[in-house]
């Protein structure tokens, strides 16, 4: 990285073309198209074209070939394409490595989580943790995108799946199994609540319906899943129908474990199995982890663990139909 004392002053801010041209051709020459760039740019192809020819006048070289309705770069173009590419790789380095350092000095840390676990899980548990520590600032961003933690400056995610993710280190947080469920004031238009894994068979199921078919073989039924009525494949609004009351769903744990607790959703009578995946935590391998992403760590793996262990305490009053088979 150049030091301070490398760099040769003054620089003559008048001995530089214009910036905003440098700009414009640095998008059309990664573009290789007027278009292209004037698109990125929110500009007219007309006005990327002017402001080109305004830096080629400056330079006093061509840096665009026109061969019929295309540009090419001159070689001079590419040479100060290349130029341009290693000033913004440098400035890209610096403003990232200034902001990651803000942020840690700063005591803030991002974390990006499903909706659906941040809604029904991590948000109303970080009461506790600002308690603890109200000085560092927790950004929630809620995204089923897979983003760039790395290139976004996001500290930590929280992820479902298998735990293997490019350019991230991954450590388990917890395993998910599935059990059906519904609301505790019933389900519309029907009387009482299913008593047993055959009386599943005639409510609404509301999970799309190859996923029944793993749960009702563990739980011995033997029968044509109804393939009818509306199904839901997104879990958050999946618990949301249950509680209005709509059907059955076939749902994760760790999103339906406070609301069993508080008494919205009652658990039905039937096996438990494996979801397969688990939730992850991950962050960026080229980035060293900060204090207060270390102590955000700390504070989630405590809360999953006395979460886990409220259950356990609250299951040995259920009833034994209820089962628990793992796959």
């Amino acid at each position: 990285m150049l030091r301070f004392e490398e760099l040769k002053y003054p620089i003559d801010p008048m001995q530089l073309p214009s910036l905003r041209n440098l700009q414009i051709f640095e998008v059309a020459a990664r573009h290789q198209s007027f278009r292209d760039a004037a698109d990125a740019l929110f500009l007219t192809p007309g006005a990327v074209g002017r402001q080109v020819r305004a830096l080629e006048a400056e330079l006093g070289v061509e840096l665009f070939a026109r061969v019929g309705r295309r540009v090419v770069l001159t070689p001079q173009g590419r040479e100060l394409q290349l130029a341009m590419a290693g000033a913004l790789k440098l400035l890209a380095d610096s403003t990232s490595r200034l902001k990651r350092e803000a942020t840690q000095q700063a005591g803030h840390i991002s974390v990006t989580v499903l909706p659906s676990f941040s809604s029904r899980w991590l948000a109303p548990r970080l009461k506790s943790f600002h308690s603890g520590h109200p000085d560092t600032r927790v950004d929630l961003i809620a995204t089923i995108a897979p983003l760039n933690l790395a290139a976004k400056q996001i500290s930590l995610g929280i992820r479902f799946g298998s735990g293997k993710w490019e350019g991230l280190a991954s450590e388990l947080l917890a395993d998910e199994s599935l059990f059906p469920v519904a609301a505790t004031k019933g389900i519309n238009g029907y009387d009482g609540l299913p008593s047993s894994p055959n009386h599943l068979l005639q409510y609404p199921l509301l999970n799309p319906y190859d996923e029944w078919g793993e749960w009702f073989k563990r739980a011995g039924v033997v029968g044509q899943i109804p393939n009818k009525g509306v199904t839901c494949e997104d879990s958050l609004l999946l618990i949301q129908a249950v509680e209005r009351g709509d059907g059955v769903a076939l749902a994760r744990r760790w999103l339906v474990m406070d609301a069993i607790r508080t008494g919205a959703i009652v658990r039905l009578p039937g096996p438990t199995i494996s979801a397969r995946r688990g939730y992850y935590l991950v962050y960026p391998e080229s980035q060293p982890l900060s204090d207060s992403a270390r102590t955000f760590i700390s504070w989630l793996k405590e809360e999953i663990r006395t979460a886990q262990a409220e259950e356990t305490d609250s299951t040995t009053a259920l009833d034994p139909k209820l089962g628990s088979s793992e796959t």
